[in-house]
């Protein structure tokens, strides 16, 4: 099932993990609400943080047409061969409800615990560009693929028959950027950066850069937003806090700060936990917040763009 063209809607899943039920009623009540997508984070250090692809698989057998992702994954834990397999069979079993969102590494010290390798910074970019061009390689079909140099090395294996998913990035350095320009279908700008924000403009421009001197089209590219926080009873003094991070606001404020970001270009998407004004989340307020928020954004998506 692909993804529509309008403005994407996702929920950001909180954790930590718990037996209650939870996660699997807020994701069938998002899918019920209309939301595009859920996601989840990709942190498996605590003791009650849920491995990120066991609960997107689960989730996914829990729902019929939302889509999942998580947000970023985490590029170290997950041999990029045997994320192409995962990827693979959470399509096929899904129906293509799933996007990849894929980050190097932003821990470095807590990976490090995980007994993974460390990897210098410029090595994290590496097995990431490697990364991208592989799980395309080993999907889709055609004839096996061998990969001696670098990173990762594979001998003699069958791609998959089921198509890539889609790759959205949390790149932030100019060189990852760029990677994302050439390979990638998406961004995710870290640190929850705005739309009005440096961050987003100088990457946008470096990810335009290397796309078009790749030959890529770029308007379908996805630039999903992290936009956590606050539906309040009434206007907030400000959307965002000192250092530009979206705190949210009244519905009129998420509507009018919400369809500025559509005339962007490429598609937009918008991601995040959103809870009333004591910090939680109820099945109560997401209604609200797709009759409130979701519904006049999509409605105004052709006027903006």
């Amino acid at each position: 099932m692909a993804l529509g063209t309008g403005p994407l809607f996702s929920l950001g899943l909180p954790l930590p993990l718990d037996r209650s039920g939870n996660l699997d009623t807020l994701a069938v009540t998002a899918e019920r609400l209309g939301y595009d997508l859920f996601s989840l984070t990709d942190h498996p250090y605590g003791e009650s943080a849920p491995e990120a692809y066991a609960a997107l698989a689960y989730l996914l057998g829990r729902t019929t047409t939302i889509s999942g992702y998580v947000g970023v994954t985490n590029l170290p834990l997950r041999p990029a061969p045997m994320l192409a397999r995962t990827l693979s069979t959470l399509t096929a079993l899904s129906g293509n409800r799933v996007v990849l969102g894929l980050g190097s590494g932003g821990f470095p010290d807590a990976i490090a615990r995980m007994g993974v390798e460390r990897l210098s910074p410029k090595q994290a970019v590496d097995a990431f560009e490697e990364a991208i061009v592989l799980i395309h390689e080993l999907s889709g079909g055609g004839g096996r693929v061998s990969h001696r140099e670098g990173h990762y090395q594979v001998t003699a294996i069958a791609p998959s028959a089921e198509p890539a998913p889609p790759i959205w990035t949390g790149s932030g350095g100019p060189r990852a950027l760029a990677i994302t320009g050439r390979l990638a279908d998406g961004w995710i700008p870290p640190q929850g950066a705005g739309w009005d924000s440096t961050t987003y403009r100088d990457g946008i421009a470096i990810i335009t850069d290397a796309a078009h001197a790749a030959g890529r089209d770029l308007s379908t590219f996805t630039t999903m937003f992290n936009v956590n926080g606050v539906l309040s009873a009434s206007d907030l003094p400000s959307t965002r806090n000192p250092e530009g991070r979206w705190v949210g606001g009244s519905a009129r404020q998420w509507v009018d700060q919400l369809t500025q970001a559509l005339a962007l270009p490429g598609r937009i998407g918008f991601n995040g936990a959103v809870t009333d004004e004591s910090g939680a989340m109820s099945l109560e307020l997401l209604d609200q917040f797709a009759d409130e928020v979701m519904a006049p954004v999509r409605a105004a998506a052709p006027a903006a763009g």
